[in-house]
């Protein structure tokens, strides 16, 4: 039978590197958490002296796709810019990922996290200030290697600010009072209704915590809803042409972006929306 000064001699010996192996598992798992809080639901605060309120809204240009559509998207820009928008927010997949579904990797441009970071940098447009989320193509370097794919990118591309991993709030303080614009990249595939989605991701927000605009990334689909439940509903559209995965789900890239022109009122808002569609 061991003595007392055995087991110490064995926990001191054995014991004190599995506890310190533990207590620095411990501390990295804790600063992932600390992580993500950081990067999810964010709310951003702008104020404006005016009520009128003038952007563009994008999502799904998945860079790093043979069919991302680098041309189409620098001309919407432009275009965006010329008709006074002063701000495009982005409802994510920025980045095309890393084995998302079976044989994405034959329908990469660019493999791998930096390949695509470099071609994002070479090809984003930047004469108008981008704010967005990132998306489940985004996430797939997350869950492969730790990557915050956002911070990166805010780091890398001027003029790109990360609000937050698949959701985030930014409220605009008018004269008139706030303005809400909640960004979401959800998950689930597309419905037999362009408008299902949108409608069940709104009628699952809580009273009181609605915002007056919802943009819904990741269906590769452009729908507005001026009101359900009070909330104007809008689907962005992509910048990545229908791929071949796409084709055999039989599922439609809808390429394009909106311009938005919001006046906020007293007692009503009003909203405004052009589709810029591509088709070449």
């Amino acid at each position: 039978m061991a003595t007392g000064k055995t087991l110490e001699a064995f926990e001191a010996v054995h014991g004190g590197p599995k506890i310190d192996r533990l207590q620095r598992e411990l501390a990295t798992e804790r600063a992932k958490v600390e992580a993500l809080a950081d990067v999810q639901n964010r709310v951003h605060i702008e104020t404006r002296d005016d009520c009128h309120l003038q952007f563009a809204v994008v999502g799904d240009r998945h860079v790093g796709s043979l069919y991302h559509h680098a041309a189409a998207i620098q001309a919407f820009y432009d275009y965006a810019e010329q008709m006074g928008a002063d701000v495009v927010l982005d409802a994510g997949d920025i980045l095309d990922g890393h084995r998302v579904y079976k044989g994405q990797e034959f329908e990469l441009r660019d493999i791998g996290f930096e390949a695509q970071l470099d071609r994002l940098e070479q090809d984003a447009p930047k004469n108008l200030p981008t704010q967005f989320i990132t998306g489940n193509h985004d996430a797939s370097f997350k869950n492969a290697a730790g990557i915050c794919v956002g911070k990166s990118i805010e780091a890398r591309v001027p003029g790109y600010g990360f609000l937050g991993e698949e959701q985030a709030t930014i409220s605009y303080s008018t004269p008139n009072g706030a303005f809400t614009i909640m960004l979401m990249h959800p998950g689930g595939g597309s419905a037999y209704a362009l408008s299902y989605r949108p409608q069940k991701l709104i009628e699952s927000l809580e009273g009181g915590t609605k915002p007056n605009m919802l943009i819904i990334g990741h269906y590769h689909k452009a729908e507005m809803m001026p009101s359900y439940r009070n909330v104007c509903a809008l689907q962005p559209g992509t910048f990545q042409r229908q791929t071949p995965f796409m084709a055999r789900q039989g599922l439609a890239a809808h390429v394009g972006g909106w311009i938005m022109d919001v006046t906020v009122g007293e007692d009503h808002n009003t909203v405004r929306g052009e589709f810029v569609a591509v088709y070449v």
